[in-house]
């Protein structure tokens, strides 16, 4: 008697969605108005997918909602980088002796 082998075709995650080939970089031309799914945009932004799906439902960052979906364009994901970058604080100049 043998032992028993795994099964090749395992049962798929509900919810997974994979990553598009050939995605375009939001920075460029071709990637101002492409679609994101939130795995795609999760390689630009320093957050999850999941992470990006809670941000957008909660109305705290940019996004597309189309029929219950939720998808970033390229302007929405660098709206978002700039919304999460802070700059180096600078002194302000000292205030001057009045005269």
């Amino acid at each position: 008697m043998t032992a028993p082998q795994a099964t090749t075709s395992a049962p798929k995650k509900r919810g997974t969605t994979k990553i598009r080939e050939n995605v375009p970089a939001p920075g460029t031309p071709e990637g101002s108005y492409f679609h994101y799914t939130p795995e795609e945009a999760a390689l630009w932004l320093p957050f999850t997918a999941r992470k990006l799906r809670l941000m957008a439902f909660a109305r705290e960052i940019p996004h597309v909602n189309n029929g219950n979906k939720v998808w970033f364009s390229g302007l929405n994901v660098r709206a978002i980088t700039e919304q999460f970058t802070r700059q180096p604080f600078t002194k302000p100049a000292p205030a001057r002796a009045a005269a």
